[in-house]
């Protein structure tokens, strides 16, 4: 594919590269661990019922389904600073997420009533702050560069810094849970040491990047009834249906997990962080080669395929729940599939806010973000409510021997409705995104074009 030869100087340069990978490891232990561990800290440490836990993360998702969009607007309307359009906005954000972040864990344990009252009001501001610094952290990639060699660099980068920094989450937690004297003091050293993390990454890498590319004077300011017009364009539709249901996926069986291993395999909280660090054995390959991969077959194929193999890795599973080599290799290939979408996903992402310019003359990187954003945490809330209302209906009962149906619930949430979504995610895909290596690379040097007049 031809590639238009920038300056030098508005190359992405290696030190602002690896502020951009310091930015994304900020962003990671947020949602990792909301995924992975507030449903079963709220059921088996607060002491919150199931059920009720399961309708406040449904309940709240539908509210942050009507809030992203709009602070998708919001970003993109916010004025211009000294450091850009984006960058002051993500340090902001990174500080009031975090403080609210406390908040939702320990708010309802250290309150002697109210716990789910509290557990509501801190789960639906963390849905507002979070935003504040994943959408401008999101608007990056289009605004630093518009060189198509450099966005698959930076998509890469944000990619290998996701799976690196949740690896790092996913291996250390369990390993934390298993060593201390109790569970409240596991999540204190867990939950504070991710906010120094966020803190220190978000804000030193927001510090340490540019963004190159500005909205013409030419282009609209978009209004709030633009929004629909925008999220129904074809590819971004198509984008964000599949990353939606290949969001929830990936939370279900996350949230699920620690339940598997804890009920199924008998406490063996250890093998979390092994089937953790085997995964990289598929992702890290994939993940290199996705470049390659996308040179060959397209960004449509190559994400379509990552999305299959995710799917049907799992399945394996069903041979035999119990055996650990099948465990592994099912690691392994939700490895991969995991490591082709991640590394794809962002391009394609910094495609659409190209697309939308083209079509529209806006300039929306914020809208475009705040998909993603509202696909983070839609994932995290809906994978983490269906999980829990399957639990409550098939009986489980925390801190005890569970019934052969609740050990049903549990391999249900853990295997099969994962891999559900992530093939149907993989269809939608398949069938709803149309645009073409081709009118990709047309498209940006037309609007290469428009920005020199």
């Amino acid at each position: 594919m031809k590639d238009v030869q920038q300056p030098l100087q508005d190359r992405v340069i290696k030190r602002e590269k690896t502020a951009f990978t310091l930015a994304n490891f900020g962003n990671i232990p947020i949602m990792t661990l909301i995924g992975a561990y507030l449903l079963i800290f709220y059921t088996d440490v607060v002491g919150l019922d199931p059920a009720a836990v399961a309708t406040l993360f449904l309940i709240t998702r539908i509210f942050d389904g009507l809030n992203d969009p709009i602070m998708g607007y919001v970003v993109d309307h916010l004025p211009r600073t000294k450091m850009g359009r984006f960058r002051s906005y993500l340090i902001i954000g990174a500080i009031v997420c975090s403080l609210n972040y406390i908040l939702l864990w320990f708010g309802p344990l250290w309150a002697p009533s109210g716990k789910l009252a509290i557990a509501y009001i801190t789960y639906i501001l963390i849905g507002i702050t979070f935003d504040m610094m994943d959408i401008p952290l999101n608007s990056l990639i289009p605004a630093m560069t518009d060189n198509e060699k450099e966005r698959s660099s930076l998509s890469i980068i944000k990619g290998i810094s996701y799976v690196v920094g949740a690896m790092i989450v996913s291996v250390g937690a369990p390993l934390i849970l298993s060593n201390a004297e109790n569970q409240i003091t596991a999540y204190y050293i867990i939950i504070f040491g991710a906010v120094a993390l966020v803190l220190v990454c978000s804000i030193v890498g927001a510090l340490g990047v540019r963004e190159r590319i500005q909205p013409s004077k030419h282009n609209e300011k978009y209004s709030i009834k633009d929004v629909l017009r925008i999220i129904t364009l074809h590819p971004v539709l198509a984008l964000f249906a599949s990353t939606l249901l290949f969001g929830v996926s990936t939370a279900a069986g996350s949230s699920s997990n620690i339940y598997f291993f804890t009920y199924i395999l008998n406490n063996r909280l250890e093998l979390l962080s092994v089937v953790s660090m085997v995964s990289l054995i598929g992702l890290v390959p994939a993940m290199a080669m996705s470049g390659l991969i996308v040179e060959k077959f397209g960004k449509k194929r190559t994400f379509t395929f990552g999305l299959l193999v995710f799917g049907l890795g799992p399945l394996l599973r069903l041979l035999n729940i119990t055996h650990i080599p099948l465990l592994m290799i099912s690691s392994i290939l939700t490895g991969i599939g995991s490591g082709i979408i991640i590394t794809v996903m962002y391009s394609l992402q910094a495609d659409n806010v190209d697309f939308v310019e083209h079509k529209t003359n806006f300039r929306a990187e914020g809208c475009i973000a705040s998909i993603n954003s509202f696909v983070v945490k839609a994932g995290q809330g809906l994978g983490s409510a269906i999980p829990g209302y399957i639990l409550a209906a098939t009986g489980y009962v925390p801190n005890a021997a569970q019934a052969e149906t609740a050990k049903f619930g549990i391999v249900l949430n853990t295997i099969i409705f994962p891999a559900v979504l992530a093939l149907l995610a993989s269809v939608v895909f398949g069938l709803g995104y149309n645009l073409t290596r081709e009118e990709i690379t047309k498209m940006a040097e037309e609007l290469r074009e428009r920005r020199k007049k």
